[in-house]
């Protein structure tokens, strides 16, 4: 029995550690890229972000205007871009 709750407490405190690690998305407009820094602002309908990129890799075949979805992670106040998906062009309207 009191294996049990000591293993649920641990697991239950991991989770919370842990919890601040997990990713999130955001989606909108590239405003502006710093490949010296490897960094990377984008704006949404609500607010601007900046993010840092592990690598410039990431930031390799999107450019200022582009559409994307940003997946990242938050720790330290700081967020980590993590994956960069360009958004598909939507196609023009008319006849």
């Amino acid at each position: 029995m009191k294996r049990t709750v000591l293993f649920l407490l641990i697991t239950a405190a991991m989770l919370l550690v842990v919890g601040g690690a997990f990713a999130a998305e955001m989606s909108g407009t590239i405003t502006a890229i710093d490949t010296q820094h490897n960094t990377v602002t984008v704006k949404s309908s609500t607010m601007d972000a900046g993010f840092d990129c592990e690598t410039g890799t990431l930031l390799k075949g999107v450019k200022v205007g582009d559409q994307v979805t940003i997946e990242y992670t938050e720790a330290g106040g700081k967020k980590k871009a993590t994956k960069i998906t360009p958004m598909a062009k939507k196609a023009p309207v008319g006849c």
